[in-house]
């Protein structure tokens, strides 16, 4: 056993005896004061000697029993304390470490993504699309590890995001997938934290249900934008009410849960919702909700220009 864990079962066991002793000592200061408080009814003037020494006895024991319970309770804030500030600064390493990492898997990725374009012309290198999907695969979950670590403090910059410029670069990541968009619209969100939820849905249905085509269907909803995405991969087969929830296991094969409980809680961040169910016949449905944001005259022409001018350069 190392000297870490003996420190702590040193202060787990003294923190336990010390609970055993107030408890067990106020307890019976209790039986003994109510006994004393029958004695006192049938003292006389004759008996005050006694009376007087039950009198210090209390006083005494009470005094203890006060002075334990104050030394204890300063103890246990110590080791709060003390594990609190050593829990921050995990934290601060681990955010560190894994921004540091993260950049240098960019670098990688960036790299191995150039030498893919100078190799078009060639055959196919299964070696190569193995280490993009697997670069991509360790950033995502580093990216998870990073939210995961800022969640209780992190702060959200809400922002009016079009869903296609989030939808299109997943096109990019998974070029094997067959990724459709019904829909479109504005949703007020955080860019970064937008991202992270439809790439660990796109990531959870390409690993886990060795889905092939990813549907992702946006429809307004009371002033809303429901988008649901749906796979045709092999569904989930367990308790849907246990997705989400973190560190949950569901199956030998199955994930950390990590990755569905980071898009819940950046969902409620944005003040949005998600839900989770199975296809009608087979693949998972997840459906997002998102608040709106309704755009102008001005930016509707806008876009039904920059629409019409796209589809008249792809004729």
């Amino acid at each position: 056993m190392s000297t870490e864990r003996k420190r702590r079962s040193l202060a787990i066991a003294l923190v336990a005896v010390w609970v055993v002793f107030t408890v067990t000592l106020a307890g019976w200061w209790l039986v003994f004061g109510l006994r004393q408080l029958d004695l006192i009814k049938r003292l006389t003037v004759a008996g005050a000697p006694d009376l007087h020494r039950y009198y210090q006895m209390l006083m005494w024991e009470g005094g203890i029993l006060i002075a334990s319970l104050i030394g204890g309770g300063l103890a246990l804030f110590y080791y709060a304390r003390r594990e609190q500030k050593r829990h921050a600064q995990v934290e601060e390493f681990f955010a560190a470490f894994t921004h540091d990492a993260k950049t240098a898997l960019a670098s990688l990725r960036l790299q191995a993504e150039s030498l893919r374009e100078d190799l078009a012309s060639a055959e196919a290198n299964p070696l190569l699309d193995r280490l993009l999907g697997d670069t991509l695969r360790l950033q995502l979950q580093l990216e998870n590890s990073l939210f995961l670590v800022n969640l209780p403090r992190g702060k959200f910059f809400l922002e009016p995001i079009r869903l296609s410029d989030r939808i299109e670069p997943l096109r990019l990541h998974w070029p094997g997938v067959t990724i459709t968009q019904r829909g479109d619209g504005s949703v007020m969100a955080d860019a970064r934290a937008l991202e992270s939820i439809l790439t660990n849905l796109v990531q959870n249905a390409v690993i886990h249900g060795h889905a092939t085509q990813v549907d992702v269907n946006v429809r307004r909803n009371a002033g809303c934008l429901s988008v649901t995405v749906v796979d045709n991969g092999r569904g989930f087969q367990g308790e849907l009410n246990q997705l989400g929830k973190l560190f949950v296991r569901h199956a030998r094969s199955s994930g950390s849960g990590v990755g569905l409980y980071i898009v819940r809680q950046l969902a409620k961040a944005m003040h949005g919702t998600i839900q989770f169910c199975s296809g009608a016949e087979s693949g998972f449905v997840a459906e997002l909700e998102l608040p709106e944001v309704l755009a102008t005259r001005s930016e509707q022409g806008n876009e039904r220009a920059t629409y019409e001018a796209t589809a008249a350069g792809r004729r």
